[in-house]
């Protein structure tokens, strides 16, 4: 991850912690999901998955669509860092590995953010920080997050 957080003007600062408070409050989808968001950055965005037993497959090893879900949230976030609301446009995962251990972790990219349309980045871990999965997702920006 770049090193932009620090560089950011106070301004800046509050609206990444207030993203981070958005995405992780108490009755939101990322509390039933066990997904965390843990940093924003201009442009970037870390998170991480619980690996809770109901997030586990009937092998043992983390659901599919959880790891989706973690990347969405987490690429999201990185889309909204740079200022525009955004919503999922479309999204595709390579699963690599199984995932296991007691948590997965989400590092996240924008690698093109046009007027409309952001494109984004996802890499998984694990705990032994062997990538499980790798996503992009496409965002649409619906308004500006003035």
């Amino acid at each position: 991850m770049t090193d932009s957080y620090s560089k950011c003007s106070r301004e800046q600062e509050q609206y990444f912690a207030s993203l981070i408070e958005r995405i992780n409050q108490a009755d939101g989808y990322t509390k039933i999901s066990h997904i965390t968001l843990t940093h924003v950055s201009l442009g970037c965005a870390e998170g991480e998955l619980e690996t809770a037993p109901d997030v586990l497959n009937p092998l043992g090893i983390v659901h599919g669509g959880c790891l989706a879900a973690l990347a969405d949230t987490v690429t999201g976030a990185a889309a909204h860092s740079i200022g525009q609301l955004c919503v999922t446009l479309n999204c595709s995962m390579n699963y690599l590995k199984p995932a296991k251990g007691g948590k997965i972790f989400c590092r996240a990219r924008v690698q093109k953010s046009g007027r409309t349309i952001q494109v984004c980045e996802a890499v998984l871990t694990d705990n032994r920080g062997d990538t499980v999965a790798t996503g992009v997702f496409t965002f649409y920006a619906i308004k500006s997050a003035e």
